[in-house]
C-alpha cells in the first residue's frame, strides 16, 4: 500500500474519494499558474513593448556594400571622394517610399549603405553602416502608424510625407545643414532634436499634433541624421589616417568571402514573396595580393594573368582562386557585382586587360555570381 499524508492529516492509504478530490485540486492548481503565467506575460510585453511584430511597408529592399582599395596602388582618398558625393545623392532616396495613396513619389525599397575597406586582411575590415532598412521602417512606421493613425488618408499623408521629405521637411533640411556642406558638421542630439521640432512647428500637419508628438518625432528623425552623419565622418577618418606600408595590401579575396557571409545572412531572411538583395561595388584594381601570398601563387592575380598563355587559361585560375577560398553566395539572395577600376593600377601593363578580365571572370561564376560586370565611376555603382 502507498503511504502518503492524507487531507486528514492521517498517515495511510487515500480513498478513492479523496484521490479524485485531489486530483482535482492539482488540475485546478495548474490552470491557475497557467493563468497566473499568462498574465505576468501579457504584462512584461506591455511594459517592454516586445516582441511586437513592426509593420512591413517594404516587401523588398537592397543592401548596399562598397568597398574601398587602400593599398599603394590606389588612390583611396580620391575614391573616397567621389564614394562620398554618390553616398550623399542617394541619401534622398535611401529610406525608400512605400506604395500609399498620397506619396506622391513612385514605390522605392530602400537601400542599406554601407561601406568598408580592401586591406591587407578585408576579411576583419571595419563595415561602417550609413543607413539601413531598419531605419526605413522606423521612420514610415512612425508616420503611417503614430502621425498618420494607421490608415491615414491621402491628403493627411502628403501633408506628412512633406512635412518630413519635402523641400522643406525635417529631414531633408536636417541632412542638407549637417551632411551636404564641405565638412560634416558635429551636432549633439539635443541640438538636432531641437531643430527638428523647430522645422516641424512650421510644418503643414505637423504644427498641429501635440508637442509630445513634436517631440518623439524629432527624435526618430534625428536618430536616423545622427547616424548617417557619424557614419560620414566615421569614414572621413578611417580613409584620411590610414596608410598601408605594406605593399601588399590588396586582399579583395578576402572582402569577397566578407560578402559572402552577408549574404548567407541575408538568406536565412529571404522569401519569394520578399526577396533579398545584395550589391557589392569594389573599388579596386583588383590585382589580389595579401601578405604571405607567393609570387607564384594562383591568388597572385598579377603574376598569374601575366603566366596565362591564354584567357581560357587565366579564367580557369580565377576558378580555381574561388574554389581554394570556399567561396559560394546564396542562390536564394539576388546578387551582382560592379568594379571600378579594375586593371587601373599604374604597374599594370594594359595589354594584359582581357586576361585579367578573364581571371575575374572565373572567380565571380565560380563563386556563384550570375550578374557582374565594370563600371566607370563610383557614381554609377549599385543604382
Amino acid at each position: 500500500m502507498e503511504f502518503l499524508r492524507s487531507e486528514t492529516g492521517l498517515v495511510g492509504g487515500l480513498t478513492p474519494a479523496l484521490r479524485f478530490r485531489q486530483k482535482q485540486k492539482g488540475e485546478n492548481t495548474v490552470l491557475d499558474l497557467k493563468k497566473l503565467m499568462t498574465a505576468v506575460t501579457i504584462l512584461v510585453l506591455s511594459l517592454t513593448g516586445m516582441p511586437q511584430a513592426q509593420a512591413a511597408y517594404f516587401t523588398s529592399s537592397e543592401k548596399v556594400i562598397y568597398f574601398l582599395d587602400v593599398s599603394n596602388s590606389s588612390d583611396s582618398q580620391k575614391l573616397w571622394t567621389l564614394l562620398r558625393a554618390s553616398l550623399l545623392e542617394k541619401i534622398d532616396v535611401a529610406l525608400g517610399f512605400p506604395k500609399f495613396k498620397g506619396i506622391a513619389e513612385p514605390f522605392t525599397p530602400p537601400t542599406d549603405l554601407s561601406i568598408s575597406l580592401i586591406n591587407d586582411n578585408s576579411q576583419s575590415a571595419q563595415i561602417i553602416e550609413i543607413l539601413s532598412v531598419r531605419d526605413a521602417e522606423l521612420i514610415w512606421e512612425f508616420i503611417i502608424k503614430k502621425v498618420g493613425g494607421t490608415n491615414p488618408t491621402p491628403a493627411r499623408l502628403k501633408a506628412t510625407y512633406e512635412d518630413f521629405f519635402g523641400a522643406k521637411g525635417t529631414y531633408s533640411v536636417l541632412v542638407r545643414e549637417y551632411a551636404l556642406g564641405d565638412e560634416v558638421k558635429s551636432v549633439s542630439a539635443s541640438q538636432c532634436q531641437k531643430r527638428a521640432e523647430d522645422q516641424f512647428k512650421m510644418g503643414n500637419f505637423m504644427k498641429n499634433v501635440s508637442k509630445e508628438l513634436r517631440a518623439e518625432a524629432a527624435k526618430d528623425t534625428c536618430s536616423i541624421v545622427l547616424k548617417l552623419i557619424n557614419g560620414i565622418k566615421s569614414a572621413d577618418k578611417l580613409f584620411e589616417n590610414y596608410n598601408c606600408d605594406n605593399k601588399a595590401c590588396s586582399d579583395v579575396v578576402g572582402a569577397v568571402k566578407r560578402s559572402a557571409a552577408v549574404a548567407a545572412d541575408l538568406a536565412r531572411k529571404s522569401t519569394p514573396k520578399s526577396p533579398q538583395k545584395l550589391c557589392i561595388a569594389i573599388a579596386s584594381d583588383m590585382l589580389n595580393a595579401y601578405p604571405g601570398m607567393t609570387a607564384n601563387s594562383v591568388w597572385n592575380t598579377g603574376n598569374a594573368v601575366k603566366k596565362s598563355a591564354t584567357t581560357a587559361a587565366a579564367e580557369s585560375l580565377g576558378r580555381q582562386v574561388a574554389e581554394e577560398a570556399s567561396i559560394k553566395f546564396s542562390q536564394r539572395v539576388q546578387l551582382r557585382v560592379e568594379v571600378i577600376g579594375q586593371g587601373a593600377s599604374s604597374g599594370f601593363p594594359r595589354e594584359l586587360t582581357a586576361k585579367l578580365d578573364s581571371y575575374w571572370r572565373g572567380f565571380w561564376t565560380a563563386a556563384g555570381i550570375k550578374t557582374s560586370g565594370q563600371k566607370a565611376s563610383l557614381d554609377q555603382a549599385c543604382k
